[in-house]
């Protein structure tokens, strides 16, 4: 775990754009934020993510994320 230099939040090393000084980094949300570079998700594709989470939900499947 590295924490980010901007928002001190913990971040995992595949979330990390740029390691700075020894266990800190720049994490990917505040990259993002900071470059105005933030991408917004498209609405059918959030319905589907949202449809396929609500599925799985009913199923019984354990949320491992």
């Amino acid at each position: 775990m590295y924490t980010c230099a901007i928002c001190r939040f913990a971040t995992e090393l595949d979330d990390v754009v740029a390691l700075t000084t020894p266990g800190h980094c720049i994490c990917l949300r505040c990259y993002h934020r900071e470059t105005e570079s933030t991408l917004p998700m498209p609405k059918e594709l959030r319905r589907q993510v949202i449809a396929a989470l609500a599925t799985l939900e009913t199923a019984g499947e354990p949320n491992n994320w």
